[in-house]
């Protein structure tokens, strides 16, 4: 391909009046298969035409597409004149150089086209320009910058309305779908209690703005189901619990009947144990709180409520029934498949003991445990649960921390008789009626050792701890006590007798719930009656001083024995009958002295003195000096005074 003066073509186009006095030349070679010839085939385009097809004319000739050749001289051209000249011709320049552009630069084949600004008679251009592979041709587009800008203004504006209608058409699209898309939310919303989720739940009535959105008045309300459906579930349990606790209450009392019995377990989930086991025991347990440091009777329901959480933590769930708190006691039953009853109670040993070692790890805490015979079905639970609590009362005997099996013996055929200790006893009410707590005391605790050397069942206890009760409390209310003025509660004496559990707890309660207010008593008694006695021998003395009173003669006046009257006046008067006789008659004595003339003599006669040496050597004894000289020591004192 080359550029061609249009004189060489026969053509109209190459009139001087259509300007174009270039031609493209196109020429291709023609084969000949039988000689060799160099005949080639030359075709002209006039330069003009080729323009023309490439795009419209343009008014300003410095601006258009433009062609170049391999050796970039001009191929096309808005002005036919540039055609065939170099591309410096059309005098671009360089705007930041001010040099004209003689050769555009090479574009490497990872860039497709290139772009500059150019500068033409001071107008300034933008020329893009872009190589093809193919024929060598450059093709270089010349555009005015404010063309450009006003057409990417129109771009852009076209680009804009064209994407606010196509947001406008979303949204509107979007809307329609969403009220489409709202109406199963609504009628969520509606079952959910008509968009008014917080009526009931006042934490939600507090933020009504935080719930407008829709989505989030159902994930709200979602959570309040959820929420109350665990609330449910937890009453529901606590129900559950209550009941399996009431039907365990029931089933050791004896009172389910049999025929209800293994329909209720299956329903309380007991399948298994219902089928399975061969051989079921009740094991009690309790807290030994007597005299510990570290809990009171006060704690006793929370240290149960921890016990029966360790047993059901350390006893297989497969072997247990629901463990409860009957009368401050822990009660379960525990059952095996194993058909020995031998073998399973060499297993109640093992388990008991080992549940009495995590209790004291984990609390610090001493139990008793007892635990029944192996009975071979489920209906034996109640006399199981009789059987475990009169292993319990052995602590009696045995005292704290035991742990006991209920034991079958046959004590009709055995012979056997009870040595009561009654002349302990006899003793015993001889100290409480003489009000000698020491004593008391002392022969109490001898007693209870005797008897509890016995060998008896607890209810043999049980029965000689009420025979001691009843001789005491009979001989208070034959001295007219009566049994409110000893008993500090409002329970029966021998119901509280019937709860005690330990021989320590037996004698102290004897001691501070019996014997010591009945002793109270018959001292508040002794006190008055010392006191009236004292009295009455004291007006004796002060009437009949003149006398010859004897001790004797003031027993048979008051109906008491001497010794006896002689022990209450020394008590209330801290001196002896006849210590406060003589002292009295030497009072009178002085009295005589300093306001009578009365002498020594007949004063000696009348306080009954024998002989007047006797009244001298006992005056002289008592106030140091004769009984002369106390007048006259009397009578010099009062002489000054006189005058």
């Amino acid at each position: 391909m080359a550029t061609l003066p249009s004189s060489v073509f026969s053509n109209d186009e190459r009139s001087p009046r259509t300007g174009c006095i270039y031609h493209i030349a196109l020429a291709r070679s023609i084969p000949n298969l039988n000689t060799f010839s160099d005949a080639a085939l030359i075709a002209g385009i006039p330069a003009c035409s080729l323009h023309n097809t490439l795009g419209e004319e343009s008014s300003n000739t410095s601006s258009g597409l433009i062609v170049l050749n391999r050796e970039q001289r001009i191929m096309v051209h808005p002005d036919p004149a540039y055609i065939g000249q170099p591309l410096s011709a059309i005098g671009l320049q360089d705007p930041d150089t001010e040099n004209n552009i003689t050769k555009l630069s090479p574009i490497t084949f990872s860039t497709a086209f290139e772009e500059k600004q150019v500068k033409v008679a001071d107008t300034h251009y933008s020329l893009t320009y872009s190589p093809s592979t193919l024929k060598g041709w450059t093709y270089v587009l010349i555009s005015p910058t404010n063309i450009l800008t006003r057409d990417y203004l129109d771009i852009g504006l076209h680009t804009l309305y064209i994407s606010i209608s196509l947001l406008l058409l979303s949204l509107l699209l979007a809307w329609l779908g969403s009220k489409r898309m709202h109406i199963p939310i609504r009628r969520l919303l509606a079952q959910l209690g008509n968009n008014r989720l917080s009526k009931e739940d006042n934490t939600l009535a507090q933020h009504p703005a935080q719930l407008y959105d829709e989505f989030e008045q159902i994930r709200a309300g979602v959570s309040q189901l959820s929420a109350s459906r665990s609330q449910l579930e937890n009453t529901l349990n606590q129900h559950l619990l209550q009941i399996r606790t009431h039907f365990m209450m029931n089933l050791f009392q004896g009172k389910i009947p049999i025929h209800t019995l293994h329909g209720t377990l299956n329903e309380y989930g007991y399948t298994h144990q219902v089928r399975e086991w061969h051989h079921v025991a009740v094991v009690t347990l309790q807290a030994d709180l007597i005299n510990h440091t570290k809990y009171g009777s006060n704690d006793r329901d929370l240290l149960l409520f921890a016990v029966q959480n360790i047993l059901e933590e350390t006893a297989p769930p497969d072997q247990l029934l629901l463990p409860i708190v009957l009368e401050h006691t822990v009660v379960t039953v525990i059952g095996t498949v194993e058909q020995d009853p031998f073998i399973f109670s060499q297993q109640l040993h093992v388990l008991t003991d080992q549940l009495q070692q995590q209790i004291g790890k984990i609390l610090n805490l001493e139990v008793s445990i007892g635990f029944s015979q192996p009975h071979s079905t489920l209906y034996h639970i109640p006399q199981a649960y009789t059987e475990a609590i009169e292993a319990l009362k052995h602590r009696m005997k045995l005292g704290t921390g035991i742990i006991f099996q209920y034991e079958i013996t046959d004590y009709q055929s055995a012979p056997w008789s009870m040595s009561y200790p009654e002349s302990l006893e006899y003793s015993l009410i001889q100290a409480i009626q003489s009000a000698d707590e020491v004593q008391s005391s002392v022969l109490l605790q001898q007693l209870l050792e005797v008897m509890f050397r016995m060998e008896c069942t607890p209810e043999e206890y049980q029965v000689a701890l009420i025979r001691l009760l009843t001789n005491i409390l009979q001989m208070a209310q034959e001295s007219g006590i009566r049994l409110a003025q000893i008993s500090q509660g409002h329970r029966s004496m021998f119901h509280e007798l019937h709860g005690l559990q330990y021989a320590v707890e037996v004698e102290e309660w004897f001691n501070h719930q019996v014997i010591l207010p009945i002793i109270q008593v018959f001292k508040a008694r002794q006190v008055a009656q010392y006191q009236q006695i004292s009295e009455k021998m004291i007006a004796i003395i002060h009437q009949d001083y003149d006398k010859d009173l004897t001790l004797e003669e003031c027993a048979v006046k008051l109906h008491y024995n001497a010794n006896y009257l002689s022990s209450v006046f020394r008590k209330e008067t801290g001196c002896s009958f006849s210590e406060y006789l003589t002292r009295y008659r030497f009072n009178i004595a002085k009295k005589w002295l300093d306001e009578s003339n009365i002498t020594v003599k007949d004063i000696a006669a009348r306080l009954r003195y024998n002989n007047p040496q006797n009244f001298i050597r006992s005056f002289r004894k008592w106030e140091g000096i004769t009984p002369g000289q106390y007048r006259e020591r009397k009578q010099t004192a009062e002489i000054p005074i006189r005058k």
